[in-house]
């Protein structure tokens, strides 16, 4: 799989956009990224990529804001190219979030979509939902708000906001909705996509498929069928220890503050103190 892009927001597209896939997370997301990065759609954009983008996250704000809350303009193809400039294919939230927009913006671009039967998805799904609702995650918005706090504001828009893509502003209600937006994702692609340029795609399948449909040659490995909840596992781990140290790293910087003042007013004190002794007669 290809490295980690550059952390610079991009300023004009460097490679074209090829593959807008865009079925809901916990479809395969993680084997679609790299399936296409093997196929040369180097790289391609998954939800984890923001978490090493952070200043991806005001353009992303920017496009949530816009689409969802009818404040400020709809994101146009220029704007998303300064966005996914350098990326050659999509996939997960929060691009899934935008998929007319995207469709429309990238005319040229094939569209992959990867369903799973609702029931599945969904019991899939809640370990998503469980781990975005704990209680340690509010904490951290606090106490790291140079990481923890802005992804969870832009991935807020996804999963609680009431006017976000969920409809959800309590976990309660993002499980109500789940289902219902799950379908109503699925029938938004079929209806606003042209067939030809549309693959519904099961990854129990393999290459073949996909490789006729996007024109390209068998890659001379298999098909990646990774473990998305322990991949994804794996990536929230690292993100949480990075989380931890700057974490670790603020409250040292406020003990030392608290430190420094609390030395500043025994010095003062101790010098009128001083002061006092001195006039004595």
């Amino acid at each position: 799989m290809n490295g980690r892009p550059r952390n610079k927001l991009d300023s004009a597209r460097t490679v074209p956009m090829q593959v807008l896939s865009l079925g809901m997370p916990r479809t395969g997301t993680v084997s679609m990224q790299a399936a296409l990065e093997l196929l040369g759609c180097n790289p391609t954009y998954h939800g984890y990529t923001a978490l090493y983008q952070l200043d991806h996250l005001p353009a992303w704000t920017a496009a949530f804001e816009a689409k969802y809350h009818h404040n400020g303009n709809l994101f146009t193809r220029q704007q998303w190219d300064q966005l996914l400039g350098s990326y050659g294919a999509v996939t997960d939230s929060p691009c899934i979030c935008f998929a007319e927009d995207l469709i429309n913006a990238y005319p040229d671009a094939k569209v992959v979509l990867v369903e799973r039967e609702v029931e599945a998805w969904y019991q899939s799904f809640q370990g998503l939902v469980t781990e975005y609702y704990l209680p340690i995650h509010r904490t951290l918005q606090y106490l790291d708000p140079q990481l923890i706090g802005p992804t969870a504001r832009m991935f807020s828009y996804v999963f609680k906001d009431e006017q976000g893509f969920f409809r959800a502003g309590s976990k309660k209600e993002l499980q109500q909705n789940a289902k219902t937006v799950y379908k109503e994702h699925y029938e938004l692609v079929r209806r606003v996509c042209p067939k030809e340029r549309l693959l519904e795609f099961d990854l129990k399948e393999g290459w073949g498929p996909l490789c006729a449909f996007l024109g390209k040659k068998k890659p001379g490995v298999p098909f990646p069928r990774l473990n998305e909840r322990g991949t994804l596992a794996e990536r929230s781990k690292e993100f949480q220890k990075r989380s931890l140290l700057n974490v670790l790293r603020n409250l040292g910087f406020i003990v030392a503050s608290v430190g420094v003042a609390l030395f500043a007013v025994r010095w003062v004190k101790a010098k009128k103190v001083t002061g006092n002794d001195n006039r004595q007669p």
